[in-house]
């Protein structure tokens, strides 16, 4: 399965969110900035270059701003909910690890 991955360090307002996502999955300028708009790309297909099946890997998700937190959170439970509908996409989400290597 293809990863799509997208580093959530720094996002700071839903828009850091979207225009992550929407670079790494080839979203045309038009496409819109809601759920509804995203289950239309994503589970009916034909308007990203980058069609499921895939896997969204958000790292640093620890390092994300409290504006684009709920977004994020939101959109794990939206890809959840559509793979539960039978469309091949994951999620998965990580935090950053801060710990120094030992010396």
């Amino acid at each position: 399965m293809t990863e799509l991955m997208l580093d959530g360090a720094g996002w700071n307002k839903p828009d850091d969110f979207y225009d992550a996502f929407f670079r790494v999955v080839g979203a045309p300028p038009w496409h819109g900035r809601n759920f509804n708009a995203l289950v239309d790309s994503i589970e009916t297909g034909q308007i990203n270059a980058v069609e499921v099946p895939y896997r969204v890997v958000i790292r640093n998700c620890d390092q994300i701003g409290a504006g684009a937190a709920k977004i994020v959170a939101d959109f794990a439970c939206l890809i959840t909910e559509i793979a539960a509908r039978g469309c091949p996409v994951e999620i998965r989400t990580t935090n950053s690890d801060l710990r120094q290597p030992s010396r």
